[in-house]
């Protein structure tokens, strides 16, 4: 039997959630090991793994992956999720790059911040969901009208966008923003009522969203 796929990374979602949640869609089981301190990350680094000195490291198939682009497109491409045809695969890239982006630009990002940059941060993050990306997905979804992005199933551009807009539902300071958005927030239900995406959301394997401990935890190990 095949060794499980093995995920290095610290202990909350960040850069590796969008690969879990690809093993997920695929009841893939996986295991981790977490980086908590520095010294442990600097052991990693020794191994030679890490080719550009950077986590998440996805190890399978006897490979040592690591840019959660090149690891989402991988395991898109051995599990048959970046579409159909040429044009279901042109759109599913599009729109795996397109919700990564809307994650850099719009993802909780302040608590890595100092206090007083906080407030300006949050509300232009929240402020650049509700104008640029939210509605051009909203859009989609409602062209596409199975309740994924593209064809009828999960692609990794799917995977993606859950990252996100699970995170805005689930945290207080996004005040409800899905709300005005109904295709997206009806998104989030059918992506997380895939059997595999449902176990692994209501296992102690899924991380809460990113707080204080977690920012403080990252900078400790990784910087």
């Amino acid at each position: 039997m095949a060794d499980k796929p093995k995920i290095t990374y610290v202990r909350g979602r960040g850069l590796a959630e969008v690969s879990r949640l690809i093993f997920a869609v695929q009841d893939v089981e996986t295991t981790e090991e977490h980086i908590t301190t520095n010294e442990e990350f600097q052991k990693i680094k020794a191994t030679g793994k890490l080719m550009f000195n950077q986590l998440p490291l996805i190890e399978i198939d006897g490979l040592c992956l690591i840019e959660s682009q090149a690891q989402g497109n991988y395991l898109g491409h051995k599990y048959n999720m970046l579409g159909k045809t040429d044009l279901e695969r042109g759109r599913v890239q599009m729109l795996f790059a397109g919700s990564n982006s809307f994650n850099s630009v719009s993802g909780p990002f302040w608590f890595f911040m100092p206090a007083e940059a906080r407030a300006d941060a949050k509300k232009s993050a929240i402020e650049k969901g509700k104008t640029r990306y939210l509605p051009v997905f909203e859009k989609v979804l409602t062209e596409n009208g199975t309740g994924f992005l593209v064809g009828s199933e999960a692609t990794i551009a799917d995977c993606a966008l859950f990252n996100i807009l699970s995170c805005m539902k689930e945290m207080p300071e996004y005040n409800n923003i899905l709300d005005n958005f109904p295709q997206c927030k009806a998104f989030v239900d059918t992506f997380s009522a895939i059997p595999g995406v449902k176990k692994y959301l209501e296992s102690p394997r899924r991380f809460p969203p990113p707080d204080d401990a977690y920012a403080k935890e990252v900078r400790a190990a990784l910087y």
